[in-house]
């Protein structure tokens, strides 16, 4: 039963609901209309008791009465909550608030693709980049997913929202300084003034770290003493996972090299306190005193040098040395590796000339250049015993005159793995070796014997060509034959 009282002119209101809590609820100033309202709200709290009311769809009903801006403010606490970067959690408010502005949205109900794609084409209309729209479409879709999984709407409305291309609208390409240029920047930085709120010293440490680790400026601006294990095998820097930009703790391991740099910078260090304590926001100016200390220009045909690119030189030179797409994937800590590849790791000239020196010479008019190419490096046979180099399909080049080269894998297969490796199977049979090999040629004389320049016989007791050239292209088996001969 309904109780009820008056405050001022408007009535007020108390049931029990379905949690057997008893609240007070608004009326109006009329005790009829009241009292129509109380007999409502207990009619619905017995459906609800009786299971005849989805509590879930009435909470998404609720929910979609309440000001937009209030959502926003719980996502924002939420975020808060886990520790966020308080830098990005300022900047994600600024692009949501920015974009509900832009589309006119008052109700989360608004959200859909078609009213935010407005406030993207506002944001392009200002003479944005499509990395920064994607900045704004990024924040945007993360709030709406929110919405979903904390209940307050039935389905994720922004999923079909694409990001703009930011390959076809890149405003700012940023080049790998090379080994030599990073040295002479460090060098440069070591003996520099102050810039940047950092001192000479700590500036070429820092550069040095950025080169080392492939860590981020505002990665780099959270390490305290505490975050380095410079005696770890390998030793270590981490990044805890508010700041990475995956939300992973991130372990990086250094050189030795690095860390004995390191170790007696760091102990000089304030415990609890960045190591880099003042270092401003501005760091692309920061690197520009240093580039212009070190002659070393900050824009050429390749790109510009910022400090974002020192983090392109590390992933350059992890990719130049040899290790796999994998491990570099994993080092420079992105999602695939074709980012990794395909962004930041840059190609030089001097890098590709090796790889152009070896395509074939069309302008001579000569087509009689090696037919297979050789798999593997140069040397990749060399240390092999006879025997070994023999079933490989290698030559010596003493006894035939040939280059001491390995036949292609990928026609291997095909080749007999007895005998010396040169010579045509002498029967049409698989390929035998040892005893009953021996018997195999014992039973069959050889008809029609054919041989090759080596003695080789390049067909079967009937006459026929071996097997082995029978289950390959026309022009390859021309080509192998002509090897062979």
């Amino acid at each position: 039963m309904a109780s009820y009282r008056k405050r001022g002119k408007v009535w007020y209101f108390r049931i029990t609901d379905e949690n057997g809590e008893k609240p007070e609820r608004k009326g109006c100033t009329d005790r009829r209309v009241t009292e129509e309202l109380a007999r409502e709200a207990e009619s619905k709290v017995a459906r609800i008791k009786a299971g005849l009311v989805d509590l879930k769809a009435e909470r998404i009903a609720r929910e979609a009465r309440r000001p937009i801006a209030e959502h926003v403010a719980d996502f924002i606490a939420g975020s808060k909550a886990k520790g966020n970067d308080p830098k990005h959690v300022r900047s994600t408010r600024t692009y949501i608030e920015r974009v509900i502005t832009l589309a006119g949205i008052e109700r989360i109900s608004d959200l859909s693709p078609s009213s935010v794609s407005l406030a993207v084409t506002a944001l392009k209309a200002e003479a944005l980049s499509a990395r920064a729209v994607n900045a704004y479409v990024t924040a945007i879709k993360s709030f709406s997913r929110w919405l979903k999984r904390d209940g307050r709407m039935s389905d994720y409305s922004l999923e079909t929202l694409t990001k703009q291309n930011e390959q076809a609208d890149r405003r700012r390409v940023r080049r790998a300084l090379t080994p030599d240029e990073a040295a002479r920047v460090i060098q440069a930085a070591e003996t520099g003034p102050e810039a940047g709120g950092l001192t000479g010293p700590d500036r070429a440490m820092l550069y040095s770290l950025a080169l080392g680790t492939g860590f981020r400026a505002d990665e780099l601006a959270t390490l305290t003493p505490e975050k380095f294990d410079l005696d770890a095998d390998p030793p270590t820097a981490t990044v805890m996972a508010c700041y990475d930009k995956r939300r992973k703790e991130a372990v990086q391991p250094i050189a030795m090299a690095l860390a004995d740099r390191l170790r007696p910078w760091v102990a000089m260090k304030a415990p609890g306190k960045p190591v880099f304590d003042g270092m401003t926001e501005r760091t692309a100016e920061m690197l520009r005193v240093d580039l212009e200390a070190a002659e070393i220009p900050y824009e050429t045909a390749s790109g510009v040098a910022d400090f974002h690119a020192l983090r392109g030189a590390y992933v350059t030179n992890l990719v130049a040395s040899g290790a796999s797409v994998k491990t570099c994937q994993t080092l420079a800590r992105h999602s695939t590796p074709s980012l990794t590849i395909g962004i930041y790791a840059k190609t030089s000239l001097h890098d590709i000339k090796g790889a152009v020196e070896n395509l074939p010479d069309l302008t001579s008019g000569q087509t009689t250049r090696e037919p297979l190419a050789m798999t593997g490096t140069d040397g990749e046979f060399a240390h092999r015993s006879a025997f070994e180099r023999d079933r490989a399909g290698v030559t010596n080049s003493a006894e035939t005159g040939k280059d001491d080269r390995p036949i292609s894998k990928r026609f291997a297969h095909y080749l007999p793995t007895g005998g010396d490796g040169l010579r045509g199977n002498p029967t049409d049979a698989d390929v035998m070796v040892g005893s009953e090999a021996q018997a195999s040629t014992e039973s069959k004389p050889l008809k029609n014997k054919a041989s090759d320049a080596s003695g080789g016989n390049l067909k079967d007791a009937d006459g026929n060509a071996p097997r082995w050239t029978r289950t390959i292209n026309p022009l390859i088996k021309s080509q192998l034959l002509c090897q062979l001969s």
